[in-house]
Formats: structure tokens, sequence, C-alpha cells
């Protein structure tokens, strides 16, 4: 592989304060050459003016850096805007808001170039929550199908892949905008990728209030219901002899869900997609009764249900 043919996408929107420590840490990266292409997302602050400098001080023959623009908002939209410029064999997408380690290119390179053709190589990243507390996100190299349903395995962050086969799975949902990493993780899988891990942190996470996951579910209700119907139907229509199984752990999601929004107080949101996640097609009754139990665990405060959705 020619070293130069990986490429990171970074969207960014209203990130005037944060996006040159992401930047910084994209130039500190101990592998070269390597591309990025920022996308600014409609900023309404100084954000394109302080990416449009830093690549001004910063870019090199071994380090090419453009900022393209996307108006139309939606972080989906602005990575598949990113990615229609890419022409690397390799890509990984990043978050503004967020910081790599210095290997993390390094990382990403030597698994493509392991002796086998590999489309995915992931890795490890970790949570910085305030007060400096640190939480290492969950991690599986045995088990793809539940943890990335169960835990979003396959985080925007957290993979790296090659070019055609994310384009082949069909990029970035442009209609969801929330869960769409989840979502497209999926796919990912779908397609029965060959994939390298990396046992090494590599990325750490700094949450955002006002990331477009927000600070409760209630408030962006009907947009995470989109992502887990689009997900169902996407492994529907793969045709996979597994697909019951599949299905019924997406499913278990919704009554997840419905949980979280009856601990929010909002039983009017949280009964209806209950019903739906019970009422689900081929569910056994043993299983509808287990699907009750464990959303009333959740919805007292209880965690780890999923251990019991097998």
């Amino acid at each position: 592989m020619n070293n130069s043919e990986i490429s990171i996408v970074i969207p960014v929107r209203d990130r005037e304060r944060l996006i040159v420590r992401c930047l910084d840490s994209v130039k500190a990266q101990s592998w070269r050459p390597f591309k990025v292409v920022v996308v600014d997302n409609g900023s309404t602050d100084r954000t394109r003016d302080v990416v449009e400098e830093w690549i001004r001080l910063n870019s090199t023959p071994d380090l090419q850096v453009s900022l393209i623009g996307e108006p139309n908002p939606g972080a989906a939209r602005a990575r598949n805007r990113g990615l229609s410029v890419v022409d690397s064999e390799f890509v990984l997408f990043f978050d503004s808001d967020d910081v790599m380690h210095p290997d993390l290119v390094k990382e990403a390179v030597k698994g493509f170039t392991n002796e086998r053709k590999v489309d995915i190589v992931h890795w490890r990243s970790r949570l910085i929550l305030g007060g400096g507390k640190v939480q290492k996100k969950k991690f599986n190299v045995s088990d793809y199908w539940r943890y990335q349903i169960y835990h979003a395995l396959f985080s925007t962050q957290y993979f790296a892949v090659r070019t055609d086969y994310f384009r082949q799975i069909g990029t970035w949902n442009e209609s969801l905008p929330v869960w769409n990493d989840w979502e497209v993780g999926i796919r990912l899988l779908l397609g029965n990728p060959a994939m390298i891990a990396v046992d090494k942190v590599l990325v750490d996470i700094y949450p955002q209030k006002e990331s477009i996951t927000g600070e409760n579910f209630h408030s962006k209700a009907g947009e995470w219901e989109r992502a887990i119907d689009a997900a169902e139907k996407a492994v529907a229509d793969s045709g996979r002899k597994d697909s019951a199984w599949l299905i019924d752990m997406i499913n278990y999601r919704r009554a997840i869900l419905a949980a979280h929004y009856h601990r929010e107080k909002r039983p009017d949101l949280a009964t209806p997609l209950l019903e739906k996640a019970i009422n689900h097609p081929n569910l056994t009754k043993r299983r509808c009764w287990l699907l009750k139990m464990l959303y009333k665990y959740t919805a007292l405060g209880g965690r780890g249900a999923y251990m019991l959705w097998s």
C-alpha cells in the first residue's frame, strides 16, 4: 500500500473553541503522509476562519489538509460530503470535539497492510468526563453483533475502513440525525467484512452538552426510533439466515428506549413504543414476558439488562 492512501474526514459546526485541539492531535500523528478533509457544516461562528488559519500555518506536503463546505445541516450529510472528495484507498471519520492519540493513523495503516485483505480496522477509545474521570468504552473482538447492537462498537471515531467497501454498503444514512453511526455499523457488519482489532486506546472522547445526542432522549423522540427502524430494515433486506436473531436484538433496543422515556417521565412516549416492541412479529410469549421485565428493570434505573437478552 502507498502509505499516503489514507484520508481523515472531520465534519465541524460551531466549534471555534475546540477544532484546533482536534486538528493539533491530527498534526501530532506519528505516521506520514496522509490527507485530511475538514467539512464545515454551516458554522455560524468563526469556525471556518479558525480552520483556514490552522491550515495556512500547518499544512505540509505530507499532511495535506483541505476545507470544504456542506451548508445543509447534519453530521451524516457532512461526512458524505467529505467522503465524496476522498480518493484514497482507506478512510477514517473523526469528530471535531475529540482527540487522536499519536499512533492512531499508524495503527490503522498497520492493520490494512496485514497479509490478508482487510476491510475494517478498529480500536479502543475512552471517555474523558468532568472532574478528570476516565471511562474506557466497551471493546470486543469475538461477538461483534451483540457489541454493535448493544454498545455501538463501530461508533464514528472507532474505526477506519476500506473506501470502496464503505461506499458499497451505502455510506452514511442522511435521514438519521441521531444514532447514524450505530446504524452504519450494522450495515458494515452485514457486508461480512474482514476485520483487524487493535487492543489499544487510540481516541479520547470529550462529551459535549450540545452534542447531537443531547442530555436526554425525549427531546429527540422519533429520531431514535427512525434509526432503529432503519437498522431493522437493513437486516431484514439482507436475507441473512440469522436475520430473525439480529432483529430480535434490535427490537430489544426499542424496548429499552421506551424505558428511558419512562425514566424521563414521558409515559406518552414510553407506552406506545413498548407496545410496538412487545407486539413485534415472531416474539414468543416467553420472550415477550422477559422483554417486559427488562423494560421495568431499566425504567427503575437498572443497568446491564442486555446481558439477559440473548
